[in-house]
């Protein structure tokens, strides 16, 4: 666990001194080691629960790079799939209005799955392991996910921000998800960025209906999961 969590954040660092690139690599912070130890626990949770992990709303790449690492640390050889347009939101709906005033293509419409795969790189990620386990989908939600051919999903990170983004992801892989399998939602009551993108925690709600009482909450990062049954 400390091997690869120093060196995501001491190669990845992430000042690039010796390599040119041709977008801003990420900078990991506080967050994202919180985060990084909040996806190992689910991990240990999953145990031996077979299946893929998918991430939607890949973004800059880095809660993809810490998935990808703890499989490698797993070696259970499980691929990764990372859903994103890389041309930022679609078009919002009534449900996302907040004070954060989100328009279609924001946040990060200028990184392709190029530059993550670089970035992947220099964070020491293993070359052969992006080749054959890494797969980056490109297009909005409504059009991608009906391409999923993965095995069953164990691990499901949904950072969609949006209202209609979120149910896409749910009525399309959740039913994909296997039986002790983990959906995590990035954006829910009272994450921080729910204020921002409230629309996430009403997909959620209306999709779950009463199963929402399932629904935990991280006590250390504050993040909300469901664990399948």
């Amino acid at each position: 666990m400390k091997n690869f969590i120093k060196k995501i954040f001491k190669k990845a660092g992430f000042v690039v001194r010796r390599r040119t690139v041709d977008f801003n690599l990420p900078k990991m912070n506080y967050e994202d080691i919180s985060q990084l130890l909040f996806f190992k626990r689910c991990f240990d949770y999953l145990g031996k629960v077979d299946g893929d992990v998918v991430e939607c709303g890949v973004g800059q790449g880095k809660s993809l790079l810490s998935l990808a690492f703890l499989i490698k640390d797993e070696m259970s050889g499980r691929k990764i799939w990372g859903f994103d347009s890389f041309e930022g939101f679609p078009e919002p709906s009534r449900e996302d209005q907040s004070l954060r005033n989100v328009k279609k293509g924001d946040i990060y419409s200028n990184i392709n799955s190029s530059n993550i795969v670089t970035f992947f790189e220099i964070a020491g990620m293993d070359r052969l392991l992006v080749k054959h386990q890494v797969n980056l989908i490109k297009g909005f939600f409504k059009n991608t996910l009906t391409t999923y051919r993965g095995s069953q999903i164990a691990l499901l990170h949904i950072d969609a921000d949006l209202y209609d983004s979120y149910l896409d992801v749910l009525r399309e892989l959740y039913p994909k998800v296997a039986k002790g399998g983990i959906i995590i939602f990035d954006e829910y009551i009272t994450t921080a960025d729910y204020s921002k993108f409230p629309g996430a925690s009403k997909a959620v709600d209306e999709f779950f209906g009463q199963l929402k009482s399932n629904i935990r909450r991280d006590k250390i990062t504050g993040k909300y999961y469901l664990v399948k049954t």
